[in-house]
């Protein structure tokens, strides 16, 4: 095809420019906020998709501390009793 010849029907479609093709450098930019918005979005949607489980391991961990504080309120020595901890100078006891 010759420079000087005008682009057949077939291959001249300007409804549908394309689409590999960047913004036309004449446009403006979108704003700050916007593009903070969408750099954001992906972190958001983790945060959002990710909270029932953050929640869930904060309820469980809350649980297991007022579990903990009543069962040790109850018996101060079942710690002492179940794990063999070593004593202050550094040696282990034997029982």
């Amino acid at each position: 095809m010759n420079a000087d010849r005008s682009p057949s029907r077939r291959t001249d479609h300007p409804d549908y420019p394309d689409p590999n093709a960047g913004p036309h450098p004449a446009e403006p930019l979108p704003s700050r906020g916007a593009m903070i918005a969408f750099a954001a979005l992906p972190v958001m949607t983790i945060a959002v998709l990710s909270f029932p489980v953050a929640a869930a391991v904060a309820l469980a961990a809350l649980c297991g501390a007022v579990a903990g504080a009543a069962l040790h309120r109850r018996h101060p020595s079942a710690v002492d009793r179940t794990f063999r901890l070593p004593d202050d100078d550094g040696t282990v006891r034997e029982a």
